[in-house]
């Protein structure tokens, strides 16, 4: 008796002992090098194997390959980009460098060309052995055909020497040399046969293309000297290499039909004597059974229109029957002066604003690379002797096509008559035109539409948004009657949670069945299907998500479909508004049945993607407590479904955290949601101090899951609870022309119930948040004494300057913004001058004093930075405890690692100090001196 005494006095000591160190851990800044993210996913053809890569931040990548029917298992280090061969058979991928060595390198100053490069890894699935080849920079498989494998190797370092015994060509390998063009030579080619490991290789190849089918690569050389330059077409079926065009150029954008019998490219000749503009290009095309490529046009064609050209900027492509070759023109580039003889202060360098430009200066130039390589779509008819016809055009830039290119109809769509309204309408405007893919002839059809109008996967159709009328319509391409889809419908058919001063987007809509057969649109809650010849509607979900106050929308599991099938179930998501579950269910184009429910639980689910010849699907699955981990189901009745990834085990070692969905009316009495998150060992009878975290509305992301990460700008939940924080994210609601007051409208009444629980210390309340929250933060503590401590990043202080500036990010004007979107305010300054006053925290900076914390960097392109700067020196000023954190040359939050762990931590030590008494490091009480920029950052504390 005594000795089993002793053992159990020895058990108890050794549990006491145990405990401490079995403890899960808070949550710290370290963990986010710790944290592991799934980059991309991909399942096979056949649904057999799934393959992800995954790294935690500022590491190397492992990329991992998982058997979904058994336990198989492959990891690659620094894999990423994986590709499946067509049959399923192999996977291809890149082997990146090692971060450190690519570090050590740029520290060194090595120049890039000399630096470690990517390599390629093949995985045969069948035998498990991994083949790895080095400096490769590009590879590619057939897109029909698991036969082949072909890769482009990345030019030598300096130091070494291109082998090229065993080519298929017999070029010298004078890299030496130069070209007149100034372009580089090409590398060396690889192209592997799967099935035994047979290689070719081929010099000096700038680019390739296999045909789907795997019958044909195609190679545009480049040549050290330009004299072997040209295009070659190997065949592999019967391994004969033969050139389609030669001559010293430069060969591109090389493209096969579908059923590999035609080949197109862009050449442009590069002799001494051409005097033709850099930028004109030739269109040429090879049929099976010819010798050599012909050209179809060039810019000395009589199509073309004077000092047009066809242009580099979009590659061609064939229709999908292959007899229309679809290709880019463009008007001549503005020529600029050769200004070598003139120095840099002898130039005038100079914008001109003027009251009638369509599009702001700043907006001009930045997108002037997009208007340099603009271009209007043109196409031959290859089966009518190569006939050219002009479909975009200047007043048409965009033209949408149908029937895979096939149709007799396009739609062009413009909005280039309103394009001065972009400054302060939204959303905005487009002309929508018919053209005759025959003749190129135009016709105007819709003016003034307010959304982007479509055409019909079978070109019987356009449909468009009226908001006006808040419906969909189509209009019948042959006939011109117009059709009110909703008509038949009982139910608003706009989103009813828009509360910004414009009308009401739609709720959207699924798209056409086949052969325009139908079209499926959404009201709040549930799918219909109208005939587009007469409006007829019923729903396909037989109101069921009324019934239940959910809402169904479809999943596009065919996306390479224009249309979708009316014979097959349609996959629906559903989500239960009320309790934020979340599920898939089946709804039937052609049987008269309600949705029936596969999967229904208190999750998140991440869109399945579907195995191309198989049943299987690829899908996520988080909540709060759990990672989005890869999941497969076996088939879409979600019956058998099997979790393939643990990509962050290491959580069950730490502080986590619960939330719970909370409900209040606001002052108005309008009903709000919320999130609440609390610490996972939440206590009732302990004081926690909490912090108020906000954009707009985030309560339907209940289920989400929140890791630990060096956020850009706001604080994490997880993070906080984690370290013993309330955290309560509220939604917010808003009335036009009041964001501020209905920010406090929306908040504080459930802030303030709460601070009156017994486990909120009310005396401890702090409220964070960024860019548009920032700006409502900034007005509600000129409003409220009540909160301890603010963080308010990139806020919008002063609401008359702000509307003036500019968005230099986009070059718009923020104008829009005020009128139209996010703030809100539906008038222009000078039709209400008291609105833009009553909501600027400027005008009332006398009336904080609360501890304001504002990050705001000098390069933001989306809120001013001279913004944070007005409120800050307002506020040192007037002797308010008030901080500006500047991270030099970022944009609208930091971008790079440091910078952005520098920005929670420092998030961290403020609140902690004003909400749990910790000591204040230096940079919170006394500031970093300019003489000790870059000497310290400040962490530390007296």
């Amino acid at each position: 008796m005594k000795r089993l005494v002793t053992a159990f006095l020895t058990l108890s000591l050794l549990l006491m002992l145990a405990g401490p160190l079995a403890a899960k851990q808070p949550l710290d800044h370290s963990v986010y090098t710790e944290w592991q993210r799934i980059q991309e996913q991909a399942i096979s053809r056949d649904g057999r194997w799934v393959v992800w890569s995954m790294a935690p931040e500022e590491s190397d990548a492992t990329l991992v390959l998982r058997a979904v029917d058994g336990d198989a298992r492959h990891e690659v280090p620094r894999g990423d980009s994986p590709r499946f061969s067509h049959d399923s058979r192999f996977l291809a991928l890149n082997i990146q460098p090692e971060r450190e060595a690519i570090r050590e390198a740029r520290l060194e100053e090595v120049p890039a060309e000399q630096r470690p490069q990517p390599g390629l890894g093949l995985l045969d699935l069948e035998t498990d052995e991994l083949t790895e080849i080095d400096r490769v920079a590009e590879f590619g498989f057939p897109a029909e055909s698991g036969d082949w494998l072909a890769w482009l190797h990345a030019p030598p370092a300096p130091d070494e020497d291109e082998d090229s015994a065993d080519n298929d060509n017999d070029n010298d390998n004078d890299n030496d040399k130069e070209r007149d063009d100034g372009r580089d030579p090409g590398t060396e080619l690889v192209l592997k046969r799967l099935a035994d490991g047979e290689r070719r290789t081929f010099d000096h190849v700038s680019e390739f293309a296999f045909s789907a089918d795997g019958r044909y690569l195609a190679m545009a050389v480049t040549t050290p000297d330009g004299e072997d330059d040209g295009l070659k077409l190997f065949d592999t079926r019967g391994e004969e290499s033969r050139r389609l065009r030669s001559g010293e150029g430069e060969y591109r954008a090389l493209t096969f039909s579908d059923d590999a019998d035609r080949l197109a490219f862009l050449f442009r000749d590069q002799r001494e004597d051409d005097e033709r503009p850099d930028a004109a290009f030739a269109l040429y095309h090879w049929a099976a059974g010819e010798d050599d490529a012909s050209r179809i046009v060039d810019e000395e064609s009589r199509f073309l229109a004077d000092d047009w050209h066809v242009s580099k900027h979009r590659a061609p492509h064939f229709s999908e029957s292959g007899e229309r070759l679809f290709f880019g023109t463009a008007p001549a580039p503005v020529e600029m002066p050769d200004d070598d003889d003139v120095l840099e202060e002898e130039k005038v360098t100079v914008d001109v604003w003027h009251w009638q430009d369509d599009l702001l200066q700043p907006m001009q130039l930045e997108q002037l690379e997009e208007e340099r390589k603009r271009t209007y779509l043109a196409v031959a008819h290859l089966n009518d002797d190569g006939r050219l016809v002009q479909l975009g055009r200047e007043q048409i830039p965009e033209v949408e096509m149908a029937m895979e290119g096939d149709a007799p109809v396009f739609l062009g769509v413009s909005n280039l008559p309103y394009r001065k309204e972009i400054s302060w309408d939204w959303p905005r405007y487009f002309d929508g035109w018919l053209i005759d893919v025959e003749t190129g002839k135009a016709e105007l059809i819709l003016k003034t539409v307010q959304a982007r109008p479509e055409i019909s996967p079978a070109a019987g159709y356009v449909n468009w948004w009226d908001r006006e009328q808040q419906s969909w319509f189509a209009m019948d391409l042959e006939s011109r009657d117009v059709v009110d889809l909703g008509a038949e419908i009982d139910h608003p058919l706009g989103d009813h949670t828009n509360d910004r001063p414009f009308a009401d987007n739609p709720q959207g809509r699924a798209g056409w069945l086949a052969d325009d057969a139908g079209f499926i649109l959404y009201d709040r809650h549930d799918l219909w299907l109208v005939d587009p010849a007469n409006g007829n509607a019923r729903s396909l979900s037989h109101e069921k998500g009324r019934e239940r106050g959910w809402r169904y929308r479809f999943v596009d599991l065919d996306p390479d479909e224009a249309a979708i099938d009316p014979d097959a179930p349609l996959l629906l998501t559903a989500f239960d508004e009320a309790s934020r579950d979340h599920g898939f269910h089946h709804a039937f184009v052609d049987a008269d049945k309600a949705p029936v429910e596969r999967l229904m639980t208190a999750h998140r689910y991440g869109r399945p993607v579907r195995a191309e010849d198989g049943e299987a699907l690829l899908f996520t699955r988080e909540n709060f407590q759990e990672f989005p981990d890869l999941r497969v189901a076996m088939d879409a009745s979600f019956a058998d479904t099997r979790r393939l990834s643990e990509v962050n085990p290491q959580q069950a070692d730490y502080r986590w955290g619960q939330v719970e969905l909370v409900h209040w009316d606001s002052k108005t009495g309008k009903p709000h949601d919320g999130l609440l998150f609390k610490p996972e060992d939440f206590d009732p009878e302990r004081e926690y101090p909490m912090i108020v975290y906000f954009y707009e509305r985030a309560s339907e992301g209940l289920h989400s899951h929140r890791p630990p990460q060096a956020h850009r700008s706001v604080i994490i939940p997880t993070f906080y609870t984690s370290n013993d924080y309330i955290v309560f994210v509220p939604d917010v609601w808003y009335r036009e022309g009041y964001p501020g007051d209905s920010a406090m409208e929306s908040i504080m009444p459930k802030t303030r119930a709460l601070a009156e629980e017994d486990w909120v210390d009310a005396d401890r309340v702090g409220i964070q948040g960024h860019s548009w929250a920032g700006y409502k933060i900034s007005y509600m503590v000129t409003q409220t004494d009540f909160f301890r401590a603010a963080a308010g990043g990139a806020p919008v202080s002063n609401m008359v300057s702000a509307y003036g500036g500019i968005r230099w990010r986009t070059g718009m004007s923020r104008m829009f913004q005020y009128e139209r979107t996010q703030s809100r305010l539906g008038k222009t300054l000078w039709e209400d001058k008291s609105l833009y006053l009553h909501n600027s925290p400027i005008f009332m900076a006398d009336q904080i004093n609360t501890p304001l914390l504002m990050m705001h960097n000098d390069q933001d392109g989306a809120v001013p930075w001279e913004q944070g700067i007005e409120l800050f020196v307002a506020l040192r000023r007037l002797s308010r405890p008030a901080w500006l954190i500047n991270y030099n040359d970022e944009p609208h939050w930091p971008t790079t690692f440091a910078n952005r762990e520098d920005w929670q931590i420092r998030l961290q030590q403020f609140f902690d100090h004003y909400l749990k008494d910790e000591p204040a490091p230096r940079w919170l009480e006394s500031g970093i001196p300019a003489l000790e920029k870059g000497a310290t950052l400040g962490h530390e504390s007296d």
